[in-house]
This record gives C-alpha cells, sequence and structure tokens, in this order.
C-alpha cells in the first residue's frame, strides 16, 4: 500500500523541506537510515530517520542538526510506523526516489 503524506516543518533539512511531498510503502519494515513516517497521536504524524532499532521500539532522529525534536527523546512502538519513504517531490516538480526503501 502506498500513501502520500505532505512535509511541514524543517527537521528533517537539508533531506526533505516543508511543503515537499512524499510516497511511502509498507511493503516491509523499516530499516536504519532509512525516513519513514510514524504516528505520535490520533492523525497527527512525523517524518524522522531511524537511528536504531530495539526489539519493538524504533529510536527516530531528524536531520536538521540544528533543531531538536522532543518526539525523538524516546524511543516509539514499532506500531506507530505507518510507512519508509519511497519516493518525495517537490513543486516545480524535483523528484527524488530512496533507494533504501528497496521492495
Amino acid at each position: 500500500m502506498l500513501r502520500i503524506f505532505k512535509v511541514s516543518g524543517g527537521s528533517m533539512h537539508p533531506t526533505l523541506h516543508a511543503g515537499d511531498w512524499i510516497i511511502t510503502t509498507q511493503h516491509r519494515g523499516p530499516r536504519i537510515h532509512d525516513i519513514v513516517v510514524s504516528m505520535l497521536e490520533s492523525n497527527f504524524f512525523v517524518v524522522k530517520r531511524v537511528q536504531q532499532i530495539d526489539g519493538d521500539s524504533l529510536v527516530l532522529a531528524g536531520d536538521n542538526p540544528r533543531l531538536n525534536s522532543s518526539y525523538c527523546d524516546n524511543p516509539m512502538p514499532i506500531t506507530s510506523w505507518m510507512g519508509t519513504v519511497l519516493a518525495s517531490f517537490r513543486y516545480p516538480f524535483k523528484f527524488r526516489f530512496e533507494f533504501s526503501a528497496t521492495l
């Protein structure tokens, strides 16, 4: 299943920018260094990079060293994982594949 999300905020800069669109897949589980979408609360999603997988939890971090995200302070349950980023694009169209999300 593919899903499309719109990025907000700057925690994944320079990899992703506010306003970028991402396409995610649930074809396989998350792996270290993947960019993933996780659900924190009902209908509240975050886009972060997987730093560590520890049993049934994920340790996530943003790519922007200038921003600290409170969502990265604690491991998140792996059940919060909504998908791995397969591709991103922005308008005017600039399309990019995330090759770490091999199918």
